[in-house]
């Protein structure tokens, strides 16, 4: 039997968490904002955040109950990145670029690593695979 070194829920916010430094130091050498840069990278990680508690709250409730769960996390993420990049755009306008770009770094990441630590379940339709 293998060793497990690190939970799997964990390397998400591992990675998103080198993401910042990454993205810090890549702002620092194109002469671009690092703060814009850090901030992109951030809402990444709150995105996750929200994710992983909608998934936590989702797996206590009754599946009637968890579809709500789904949809209400859903319009939380999006109100996140949406009202953060808003409000960059709105009071830091030359930064927004660097800070949209940063989070589309950041999330491509993401939905890389996730893809890969949770699979797609085989199976027949309805089935998932417990982690």
């Amino acid at each position: 039997m293998g060793r497990v070194l690190i939970r799997t829920q964990f390397i998400a916010p591992l990675v998103l968490s080198v993401m910042v430094i990454v993205s810090a130091v890549v702002a620092a050498l194109l002469d671009r904002p690092v703060w814009a840069a850090v901030v992109g990278t951030i809402l990444c990680l709150g995105y996750w955040a929200l994710e992983a508690a909608t998934m936590h709250i989702g797996s206590k409730v009754p599946a009637a109950a968890a579809l709500g769960v789904a949809l209400g996390g859903m319009v939380l993420r999006l109100a996140l990145v949406l009202g953060a990049l808003v409000m960059v755009a709105m009071l830091w306008r030359p930064e927004f670029a660097t800070t949209v770009l940063a989070f589309v770094a950041s999330f491509t990441i993401y939905l890389g690593v996730r893809m890969i630590t949770f699979p797609l379940a085989r199976g027949p339709m309805g089935t998932v695979r417990a982690q």
